[in-house]
């Protein structure tokens, strides 16, 4: 009998349930959950990564899930789109638990992590797992408040929970650098920012590094553009020098950062407001589109193009773009009622954006698509 099997049927409901911090196991244009059979190339990826490690978790069956783990941790192992598969399996991890003060479920899913580590002790992504779970019981440990302001003994139980995940993450350390491991630094941003008297700069460090070792792996900009917002504990242009310097750096495809910054944190912050609540710059954004559709001519990248063309309401460059996707329309790519709004572009009549509003926070538990 399996672990998972000897869950509660409450907790079991675990695989029906979000993300238990969805900004940060989004990928910028990861295709919305669906009902309906995937209609392009980049749905398809996604889904069919996303089912068989779930199918795989599920079961318990490790040695099927390392198999994956090593097909998939390669650079060259891209969707469509451009982003790493890799992420999308790590995504999948992310996901395995849900939002509850259950001691005996949270026993039970470690448990599981355990098991993983004790048949493969050299695994990167099963001790990442246990750091995952660990993260997600430290957002129980805060709730919904701003951490700030929460009672001392709470705060107290998210200081903890980091402090362990951290010591988790220091363990996987080597093991990570030997497998060429980039999401071990997307784990560790996602951690920092609960350790206490971390600050903005010492993330932005944190960041930098991370960069260093893996400056193509698109997951860990976008968490730590999360991180960078007001809202999470960042500074007012946090995401703009990030999406800056990430423009910036060498590489092949460092010009296409800025596109694919500002699209993630569209889908988790701005809301189609990114020119001006997001400081994002359509010239400098134009030119990082131009660049990601060279190396990746998906239409996935097309319509999030001829979208961001249209919130800039640069319309000339939002119709050359239309007719070059053709019959590839992709309403998903189109912001918040996708089909509603790929309209009103087409009559050039950009839609407006409710106004965001900014506080100064640590992640919580509600954003958009993973």
């Amino acid at each position: 009998m399996t672990t998972i099997s000897r869950i509660s049927r409450g907790a079991r409901a675990f695989l029906a349930l979000a993300c238990l911090s969805a900004a940060l196991c989004s990928h910028a244009a990861a295709p919305a959950a669906t009902d309906n059979p995937p209609a392009d190339a980049e749905t398809h990826a996604h889904e069919a990564i996303k089912q068989e490690t779930e199918r795989y978790l599920v079961a318990g069956d490790f040695r099927r899930l390392e198999a994956l783990y090593r097909t998939l941790n390669h650079a060259g192992q891209r969707t469509p789109s451009g982003l790493w598969k890799l992420a999308i399996f790590y995504n999948q991890l992310r996901r395995f638990g849900t939002h509850t003060t259950d001691m005996d479920y949270w026993e039970a899913v470690e448990e599981q992590a355990r098991n993983w580590q004790a048949g493969y002790p050299k695994s990167v992504p099963a001790r990442l797992f246990g750091v995952y779970l660990q993260l997600g019981r430290l957002h129980v440990a805060r709730g919904s408040g701003l951490l700030s302001k929460l009672p001392e003994q709470q705060r107290d139980a998210v200081s903890y929970g980091a402090e362990v995940a951290m010591r988790m993450l220091e363990k996987t350390r080597v093991l990570a650098e030997r497998a060429n491991d980039p999401e071990w630094h997307r784990a560790m941003l996602s951690v920092a920012p609960y350790v206490d008297g971390m600050s903005a700069e010492g993330y932005r460090k944190k960041v930098r590094q991370a960069l260093a070792r893996h400056p193509n792996y698109h997951a860990a900009y976008f968490t730590a553009a999360l991180y960078s917002h007001p809202r999470w504990g960042g500074t007012p242009d946090g995401v703009a020098r990030l999406a800056h310097d990430a423009s910036h750096a060498a590489g092949r495809e460092q010009p296409s950062m800025y596109a694919r910054i500002y699209w993630f944190m569209d889908q988790s912050e701005y809301h189609g407001r990114l020119f001006d609540a997001g400081r994002a710059d359509w010239p400098t954004m134009r030119a990082s589109f131009e660049h990601l559709v060279n190396l990746y001519p998906a239409a996935w990248n097309l319509n999030a193009f001829a979208y961001f063309a249209c919130m800039a309401k640069d319309y000339e460059a939002m119709d050359a773009i239309v007719e070059r996707i053709g019959a590839q329309l992709i309403f998903d790519v189109w912001g918040t009622d996708g089909e509603a709004t790929q309209a009103r572009c087409a009559a050039h009549r950009a839609p407006g954006a409710a106004v965001h509003v900014i506080e100064a926070a640590l992640p919580g538990h509600t954003a958009p698509r993973s």
